[in-house]
């Protein structure tokens, strides 16, 4: 059993913080696949090509990248590497009226 521990926005793509998955002796690749193929459809996109993997709080890119084997008991933690937040307000006039985007 592996233990996956979601963050940020992979958090919402799932709707829980904490997966549990009856899997062992797998590349990270093929969980990815595997978490892509139970994600419930109504909830944000997972994009796999951005998030950062860690294993046993390990960054898989210091083991064997994606090809990195998870066995029984691993734990898994899957954070996006994108997120929101800006340093800089954006302002624009339209009209002579002031407006502020919001991101959600």
């Amino acid at each position: 059993m592996l233990s996956i521990k979601l963050l940020g926005g992979a958090k919402k793509s799932f709707g829980t913080d904490l997966l549990q998955v009856d899997l062992d002796d797998i590349p990270i690749k093929t969980l990815l696949e595997h978490l892509l193929s139970i994600k419930p459809k109504d909830t944000l996109t997972l994009d796999t090509k951005n998030i950062l993997v860690a294993v046993n709080g390990v960054d898989s890119s210091a083991l064997d990248g994606y090809d990195t084997v998870l066995h029984k008991n691993d734990v898994i933690t899957i954070i996006p590497i994108i997120h929101g937040g800006a340093h800089a307000r954006s302002r624009f006039r339209v009209c002579a009226k002031s407006a502020e985007p919001v991101l959600r």
